[in-house]
């Protein structure tokens, strides 16, 4: 998932698929064996400008387009924003879930995800692949961030204020919790088991959680000790 275009799509794409290209092979395997490899970006704006709803990337031989050269890996970009319509029903259902657009709740795929999505947040036993994938979010927050800021330069003040009160609000309504939330600490842990720094936990609790930088410090020491 891309909120914010920040012009480096091709190079993270190259780290992508190299990534799954030293997992693709085993010693001793034919390179013919090799497993295809699929790298996709759900945009919320036009990776390219180019007006397209989904670009498709393979590399090619200059001069010769036309020439089938497979090496098993592909990209793929949507821009998510796009009301053209240009994919299969199906796919342009999911695209309308992701843009918080009007879909059709009885599609399968959809109830399915809708499902599967309650169940990794509520499971104990997929708290660490959730975790990891909420990442993004943290990435979703400090730009939200930056367009605020960006707002109050151009004079949105106002805005910026009711949004900051928002947040102080929810702050304190966390804060009044004084009891430890053992929930909160399984997941800390978790955190650090995973390999996570004091400030990647600390900023997860501070951006994605609200918690103030006192609330995050505290759950870190008593998730060390326990």
């Amino acid at each position: 998932m891309q909120v914010v275009n920040h012009q480096n799509l091709p190079q993270r794409t190259r780290f992508y698929q190299s990534s799954l290209a030293n997992d693709a092979f085993d010693r001793g395997q034919n390179y013919g064996q090799a497993d295809n490899a699929y790298v996709i970006f759900l945009c919320c704006f036009d990776p390219f400008g180019l007006g397209e709803q989904r670009y498709e990337i393979k590399r090619q031989v200059i001069k010769y387009p036309d020439y089938p050269y497979s090496d098993g890996e592909t990209t793929l970009f949507f821009d998510i924003t796009n009301l053209h319509q240009t994919v299969s029903p199906k796919l342009q259902n999911f695209l309308d879930l992701l843009a918080d657009r009007k879909v059709d709740e009885a599609d399968a795929f959809i109830v399915q995800l809708r499902q599967r999505i309650a169940h990794v947040k509520q499971d104990r036993k997929w708290r660490k692949e959730y975790m990891q994938r909420t990442l993004y979010e943290m990435d979703i927050e400090n730009d939200r961030r930056r367009a605020v800021l960006e707002g109050r330069q151009e004079g949105h003040q106002k805005g910026l204020q009711e949004e900051l009160q928002e947040g102080l609000q929810k702050g304190r309504k966390e804060g009044r919790d004084e009891g430890v939330d053992e929930e909160r600490l399984a997941l800390v842990r978790d955190l650090i088991d995973s390999g996570q720094t004091k400030e990647q936990v600390e900023s997860f609790l501070i951006n994605i959680h609200k918690l103030s930088p006192q609330q995050a410090q505290k759950y870190y020491r008593l998730a060390l000790k326990k």
